[in-house]
């Protein structure tokens, strides 16, 4: 885990840069969320190896990178140029520290500790009550346990209230650029906006999210948002940004991932593998599970 230090480091960083990115008061949770996304594609020590010193790449080399992938996508080349092309489109050099920096695991006993406060299991609890029929529906559709869901999307964003502050096109190009290792990933992740910004008309430098890319109610990344969010109340759109769409999008990816109610859910059970799959981290997956236990308990009598 990167050092408190660090973290206000980069807060005061991210502050005196409006333009590449915020940081939430609750940086600590915000910062180690961000980390985890990363984390999920990157698992071996050491494969954050920037450039070191070496130029990143320039706008060509990415571009050509990404405009090989987008015919099969349905994106005009023309399009994804305009876009890498932007002037707004940069390299953000706080990524880069953020990804550089040296990491360690965090204890359970101090992870928990950013999420099981009585100020989230209240929120959490109130979340459920003014969304308890959306939730509903959702469980009738997907088997889904509905404070499996609510807790989640509290560790993500913190009930949509933090979602990042970093612009996904830039996120993704600075990884692109900056990081040998992870730049085919990230061309491909890009792309993958890309197609979601065409499909949907969508402005490419107007989606916030965190610094690995992901965005929107649940942290998506663009390929997850292509392969698994789903459009439930039936407007036309996936939104990343309305709860009927995000919170079911959750359900069905986690679906997807072998999810299944059940009495068991220790490590190696259909519950336990499909919310790792969602972030690669045993912690990541207790506090929802423990999250999900004190809402159930704070509802009392009203709890699923």
């Amino acid at each position: 885990m990167i050092r408190r230090a660090a973290i206000l480091a980069v807060a005061a960083l991210l502050s005196g840069s409006p333009a590449s990115a915020t940081l939430s008061p609750a940086s600590d949770q915000a910062f180690f969320l961000q980390l985890a996304h990363i984390q999920r594609f990157a698992q071996t020590p050491g494969r954050f190896s920037p450039t070191l010193g070496k130029k990143v790449l320039d706008k060509a080399a990415v571009e050509a990178k990404v405009l090989p992938l987008l015919p099969a996508l349905g994106v005009p080349p023309a399009f994804a140029r305009a876009a890498i092309d932007d002037p707004k489109t940069a390299v953000i050099p706080v990524i880069i520290k953020l990804l550089s920096a040296p990491a360690e695991s965090m204890p359970y006993s101090r992870y928990r500790k950013l999420f099981i406060t009585p100020g989230n299991i209240a929120a959490g609890a109130k979340f459920y009550r003014d969304h308890e029929d959306l939730l509903a529906n959702i469980k009738a559709r997907y088997a889904m346990d509905p404070l499996v869901l609510v807790s989640l999307v509290g560790i993500e964003t913190r009930w949509g209230t933090y979602t990042g502050g970093f612009h996904v096109i830039s996120a993704l190009f600075t990884i692109a650029a900056a990081f040998p290792s992870l730049s085919d990933w990230a061309c491909g992740e890009l792309a993958q906006y890309l197609e979601i910004c065409w499909k949907q008309s969508v402005d490419p430098q107007s989606i916030l999210g965190s610094y690995a890319g992901a965005f929107g109610y649940y942290q998506f990344m663009p390929s997850s948002y292509n392969a698994y969010a789903v459009d439930f109340d039936g407007d036309g759109k996936k939104s990343w940004d309305e709860w009927p769409d995000a919170l079911a999008s959750v359900a069905n990816y986690l679906t997807a991932h072998g999810y299944k109610p059940g009495p068991d859910e220790s490590k190696g059970s259909p519950v336990w593998n499909a919310l790792y799959s969602y972030n690669h981290s045993d912690n990541y997956v207790r506090v929802i599970l423990e999250m999900r236990g004190d809402i159930k308990a704070k509802l009392g009598p009203a709890a699923p």
